[in-house]
């Protein structure tokens, strides 16, 4: 009977979901990877949480005692195009990805766990650090880097000398995917740039698994890792709009969760476009959101003044809904993005 092993496992875990979210993301194959893993008898295994790559036991030594670098990479495509709105990642730029390296990170992984556990970025939660130049073969290098470069790889030079304006990368690195170092005589810092396959193109990150490429990606530290990705909820401010039918604002508006009050700020009377009254108020402090609020509900108490009159018309008790992530908007200002969640209680 044939038996196989986990040569290595890849979950993606994001703190909006309650529970796995694979319905939202698609893992991509180029069939240059498809073509490899053929060839040494692997099998590619979805999860709940992601995927798992596994090889016949038999058939390790295959992978152990190459020569070469063995080099899996795959795409992680959205579809959610919401996700943006609630996740805490970067806006999207044109010339760049989300990518994650087991070279990278692969020494700190706790040599103690019993699952090998490895987390695929520098902190527990996603950060900038992995959002990184990622360039197709029509790319012109002389946009960013100018007419002399010089391209490296962990081999050495790759590339050094002038190009023009009409050269692509890809004339440069032919079909050598990967991770490259761009260094130019007129700046002082290198440029990490990942060269990408033409079949990942649509996908939001990059996950690369290396073995047999370093010392940190040897075939005994890969085999049996448990890869993560974490990702964080977007925090936004929460802003209520309470919609007066009646032409007037809430003198004294308090927002609850529970028995517990949530710091608001002062209520503030406003038009809306379509020329109603309404009284605006936002949370003082960015919420993370969540695809399910656990927990006592949100509502609000209001003190409802006539406008032009001090006299108190009473106290309301109405139950707040909670941020719908299709209208998420960013704002910026002095350079800072600062994101909302504007919802409307309407005839009041």
């Amino acid at each position: 009977m044939v038996q196989y092993q986990v040569l290595f496992e890849v979950s993606l875990n994001h703190k909006y979901y309650s529970g796995p979210f694979a319905k939202d993301y698609e893992i991509i194959m180029t069939s240059s990877l498809k073509a490899m893993m053929k060839s040494y008898q692997l099998i590619f295994k979805k999860t709940a949480a992601g995927f798992t790559v596994l090889g016949k036991s038999d058939q390790s030594f295959l992978l152990s005692s190459s020569k070469e670098a063995i080099k899996f990479r795959f795409g992680i495509q959205m579809k959610n195009r919401y996700f943006e709105n609630f996740s805490k990642i970067l806006p999207q730029e044109r010339y760049m990805k989300y990518i994650f390296r087991n070279e990278v990170y692969q020494e700190n992984r706790n040599k103690e766990s019993k699952t090998q556990d490895v987390i695929l970025h520098s902190g527990k939660l996603l950060s900038d650090d992995n959002f990184n130049f990622c360039l197709s073969g029509s790319f012109k290098p002389n946009k960013i880097w100018g007419s002399e470069l010089t391209i490296s790889d962990e081999k050495g030079n790759y590339f050094e000398g002038e190009i023009d304006d009409s050269t692509q990368l890809g004339q440069l690195l032919s079909d050598d995917y990967g991770s490259f170092q761009v260094n130019t005589s007129a700046a002082a810092e290198v440029d990490e740039v990942f060269y990408l396959d033409p079949e990942l193109n649509k996908s939001w990150g990059i996950i690369e698994i290396l073995l047999q490429s370093s010392t940190q990606t040897q075939y005994e530290k890969v085999i049996g890792s448990h890869f993560k990705i974490n990702i964080d909820s977007r925090k936004v401010f929460w802003t209520y709009y309470f919609v007066s039918i009646s032409d007037k604002h809430f003198k004294n508006i308090d927002i609850f969760r529970g028995k517990e009050k949530v710091t608001f700020s002062d209520p503030e009377p406003v038009i809306l476009p379509n020329g109603q009254a309404a009284t605006k108020v936002t949370s003082q402090t960015a919420i993370s959101l969540s695809k399910f609020y656990e927990g006592p509900k949100i509502y609000a108490e209001l003190g409802d003044t006539a406008q032009g009159s001090k006299e108190a018309a009473g106290i309301n008790k109405i139950y707040l809904p909670t941020p719908n992530i299709q209208l998420i908007k960013a704002v910026v200002n002095n350079g800072d993005i600062r994101y909302y969640s504007e919802m409307y209680i309407q005839n009041l």
